[in-house]
């Protein structure tokens, strides 16, 4: 706060004030006591509700139900991952030979035929594999997931038993395309000299079946199903985690609208008797002129609060002392309106 002395009447109180304010109040003194007080009050009534309704307590609990069920999620996709690992590495495949054919000038689309022999070191009957195909370390892209049946040559019933192993060698060839747009000039070049001595294949997925048959006559299945009974108990968990979970969060929301709706109605409360302590407290109100500035003329002397808002919640809000001589006084702090709840 800035005091200036200047000529003015007796008893008079000039205030310049901050751009934008439009009315300045003077309050009686013991305001701000009774604002302390209300406020004080308020936060007890809110602490209250919040016990009322364990919002703390309920929200603890929802935080460590949604954990164990993202921890037992976690744990599924672990096992689930290193079982599909540990089948999908126990499948030995060997390229015997490639062809590949390119012509980027009348063809969209490049064909590759080889012959292979793979063999099965797990433990079941494996009906297919998903491969993706590389040639000199170049990643192919294909028109769709490349599939490769395993299906005896010559009886041509499906499935590779344990410890078995299968080759196409000196029957049809496996053949697919792939797009040549989609790789560089350089890549191109790469692959049509590397294409006869660098072909390979990465395993990505694989299919089972419970015996061997022909194609469309046995039950195929995935990871998940050939696997349920090593993951059952913990999709059971998972299931019972989830469930848990969301009665928590359900009890959790259900607390925190109705302490909503009692602090709204508090906060209604408190912002009634707000206004009524402003309406009480007020002892004089002046406009602010284009200059900011307002003058109160013959002011009773004694301590007042200087209180003058914006639309925005921010307000001078100063203790000044009139003691009878003339005053000026310079306010430019602004602070949170402490009558806006």
């Amino acid at each position: 706060m800035l005091v200036f002395p200047c000529i003015l009447p007796a008893e008079s109180l000039q205030i310049e004030v901050p751009p934008g304010l439009k009315e300045v109040y003077l309050l009686s003194p013991g305001t701000s006591a009774v604002l302390e007080h209300l406020q004080g009050q308020f936060n007890d009534s809110l602490d209250q509700l919040s016990t009322k309704y364990q919002i703390d307590l309920l929200k603890e609990q929802e935080d460590k139900a949604a954990a164990l069920a993202r921890e037992k999620e976690q744990a599924y996709a672990n096992k689930f991952e290193s079982l599909k690992q540990q089948y999908l590495s126990s499948i030995s495949l060997s390229i015997i030979s490639s062809e590949a054919e390119i012509f980027p000038a009348s063809s969209a689309l490049g064909e590759v035929s080889f012959f292979y022999t793979i063999k099965n070191n797990s433990d079941r009957i494996i009906s297919d594999i998903t491969y993706r195909p590389k040639i000199g370390g170049i990643t192919l892209p294909t028109t769709s997931a490349l599939i490769l049946d395993l299906i005896h040559p010559v009886t041509l019933k499906s499935g590779l038993g344990p410890n078995e192993t299968l080759s196409n060698k000196g029957h049809e060839p496996e053949h697919f395309s792939f797009f040549i747009g989609e790789l560089s000039r350089e890549e191109l070049k790469k692959i049509s000299l590397e294409m006869k001595k660098d072909f390979t294949v990465d395993i990505v997925d694989m299919h089972f079946s419970q015996k061997k048959g022909y194609k469309g006559q046995t039950n195929v299945v995935g990871f998940k199903d050939a696997f349920s009974d090593q993951l059952q108990l913990m999709q059971i968990s998972i299931e019972r985690a989830r469930a848990d979970a969301q009665s928590k969060k359900a009890s959790y929301n259900k607390a925190l609208q109705g302490f909503s709706n009692d602090k709204d109605a508090e906060a209604a409360r408190y912002s009634e008797t707000l206004n009524d302590l402003k309406k009480t407290a007020i002892r004089s109100r002046m406009r602010v002129d284009e200059k900011n500035r307002c003058t109160f003329e013959n002011i009773p002397a004694g301590t007042y609060i200087v209180y003058a808002p914006n639309a925005q919640g921010k307000t001078v809000f100063e203790h000044v002392t009139i003691s009878g001589s003339r005053n000026k006084l310079t306010l430019n702090e602004m602070i949170k309106d402490p009558f806006v709840p």
